[in-house]
């Protein structure tokens, strides 16, 4: 049991974590980004400065639009040493979809870091390109920032800054063909409600055979029911028209407009023209903070490895030697290390494993289902501060956990659970994955709990 969990016996290294101090002046082949310091992204884009730009072109071109989407929403630039320093996440998905940006003033390498459901790539952008990359010759502020990303930004800083194993190191080649565009060009953008005109007759004609509708509010009737905007998606100078809130696209042809739309997710009315294309189209983005929509020669969507989705690992069961059998969950973007599953002196026991001390103080557990929580009272152990328990003779977790409910409704919605949300005391605390869980904690249980 000690192999598979240290807190057994191990105790953890504190560290005191070193603020950022501003340098009088830095000198070398970024010296003259030092300007940047003090100022925010959105008005000073330190990824369109030359000598930054160019290093991002490395990247392949989806990681370079991720890291640009995570950094959306940002504090200002701080100058730590002699390294510019930039963190931030995409809107509305901080401690989910999270990066930062590090610009070494002396030797101008840039090294990107990108959180994205419970899995942190860093790309090491240096010129040459460098050797196999190490996690200690990373900054120290960056090594805490993945630390944290782990750990889902718990308020208290982390006791050790080991190497995570959601960390996964990446040197590109010193150029990539991937890159199709400048990586510090703007979007073009498109407004609805703006940027809207009035449509010919043949526009409207072209909108009422894509759409099979006839363009006016039957409410209104003199109001168009569709707001035209015009923008070249193709690069043919051809403009195309673009209905507001629908989301439909009608392509320009040279004989008039194609009779079949495309159509797109419904947004609020502002489309962002990127300028990376697929298959001869632009990329998309909606109301500025939505993923990047690619043409795929029929329709526009999102890149499989661009969805929103988790690294969370399967549940598992492991067995040490004068230990019951365990069915053991593994969170993302935690304090949790594990969750364990078992029985005990013929009581069904949940076991939480934190990477960190928890404050002092009663601890509920919950777990958030599709449209469905339990919640479970934990208590510490008394003698290890990161080892907490629960009986679960009379919690239904076992049941959400085999895929199962209690009624006909939770029955349904345990079905369709692919994943579990967890929070202690109403703080969320990352996810687990609910593949093998029925297995798993079946195997574990049998002999203790009836389900």
């Amino acid at each position: 049991m000690k192999a598979h969990y240290p807190w057994l016996s191990a105790a953890l290294l504190a560290l005191t974590c070193t603020p950022f101090t501003v340098s009088a002046a830095c000198a070398g082949k970024g010296a003259n980004l030092q300007s940047f310091a003090g100022k925010y992204l959105a008005d000073h884009n330190l990824l369109a400065a030359p000598a930054v730009a160019a290093r991002l072109q490395r990247l392949p071109e989806k990681e370079r639009l991720h890291l640009q989407r995570n950094l959306d929403v940002s504090g200002p630039i701080l100058l730590d040493g002699c390294h510019l320093v930039i963190t931030g996440n995409a809107q509305h998905m901080g401690t989910e979809q999270d990066a930062m940006l590090d610009v070494d003033l002396a030797s101008g390498d840039v090294t990107a870091a990108i959180h994205d459901g419970g899995r942190i790539d860093i790309w090491f952008l240096a010129e040459p390109p460098a050797g196999a990359p190490r996690w200690e010759t990373l900054p120290m502020a960056m090594r805490e920032w993945a630390v944290k990303a782990d750990m889902g930004f718990p308020s208290q800083p982390p006791r050790s800054l080991a190497q995570p194993r959601s960390v996964h190191f990446h040197v590109p080649p010193a150029s990539t063909s991937n890159a199709v565009a400048d990586a510090g060009a703007p979007p073009v953008k498109i407004d609805i409600g703006k940027d809207a005109i009035k449509p010919t007759p043949a526009q409207t004609a072209a909108i009422r055979r894509a759409t099979e509708n006839d363009p006016k509010d039957p409410l209104h009737p003199d109001q168009p029911l569709y707001s035209v905007a015009l923008a070249d998606l193709n690069d043919d100078m051809a403009p195309c028209g673009s209905s507001g809130c629908s989301g439909v696209i009608v392509m320009a042809t040279p004989t008039g407009y194609a009779s079949k739309p495309i159509r797109l997710p419904n947004f609020g009315g502002e489309i962002d023209i990127l300028p990376t294309k697929h298959q001869g189209m632009h990329d998309l983005r909606f109301n500025g903070d939505s993923p990047v929509w690619q043409w795929n020669g029929k329709q526009y969507g999102i890149d499989k490895a661009d969805l929103p989705g988790s690294n969370a690992p399967p549940w598992q069961t492991r067995q040490a030697a004068g230990h019951p059998l365990m069915a053991v969950a593994t969170p993302i973007d935690s304090t949790i290390k594990d969750l364990l599953v078992f029985c005990e002196q013929g009581h069904p026991l949940l076991a939480m494993v934190t990477k960190m001390p928890l404050p002092a103080g009663p601890v509920t557990l919950t777990f958030a289902f599709r449209g469905w929580t339990v919640s479970v009272p934990m208590q510490r152990n008394r003698q290890t501060k990161m080892l907490w328990t629960a009986d679960l003779s009379r919690s239904e977790l076992p049941q959400w956990l085999a895929h199962r409910g209690t009624t006909a409704t939770t029955s349904k919605l345990a079905g369709l659970a692919t994943e579990s949300f967890l929070r202690i005391n109403g703080q969320m605390q990352g996810e687990i994955s609910l593949e093998g869980s029925t297995q798993a904690t079946q195997a574990t249980l049998g002999a203790c709990y009836r389900y």
